[in-house]
């Protein structure tokens, strides 16, 4: 009888670290606009292709994938960002919470992950290369 529950408590288990979703949040101060922005996702070393995240209106389901990921941001296809967060695995559930602003006429992200892989940090758009496709 004992071995029957821990195999139950054991599958169980499995099947809720293998549906756990990541969850994300978008923060937009004024004078920007939620429709003006894009995030997309690449993860190397995986089969996931670039992914849209945000397309200016729908958040969509981020990939649970470990390695390196690569997230890129457009602002209006003229201003983009990016930064990689790398998790050692699928299994870890992240909360990201990306906070859009503007200073001086310069736009940022201000980044916070919550999870296994935390990370904090703000990062700046550029013209300098388009990032996006």
């Amino acid at each position: 009888m004992k071995i029957s529950k821990l195999l139950l408590l054991t599958t169980t288990l499995f099947l809720f670290a293998c549906t756990s979703k990541n969850e994300m949040e978008l923060d937009f101060s004024k004078p920007l606009q939620k429709k003006d922005f894009k995030i997309q996702i690449q993860i190397l070393g995986s089969d996931v292709n670039r992914k849209v995240i945000y397309d200016g209106n729908v958040i969509y389901d981020v990939p649970n994938e470990y390695g390196e990921n690569d997230w890129h941001f457009n602002y209006k296809d003229s201003l983009y960002a990016y930064f990689r967060h790398f998790k050692s695995n699928r299994n870890d559930k992240h909360n990201y919470t990306f906070r859009f602003f503007q200073k001086e006429n310069n736009v940022f992200a201000e980044i916070q992950i919550d999870g296994v892989s935390n990370e904090l940090k703000t990062i700046s758009f550029t013209k300098s290369k388009k990032i996006f496709h």
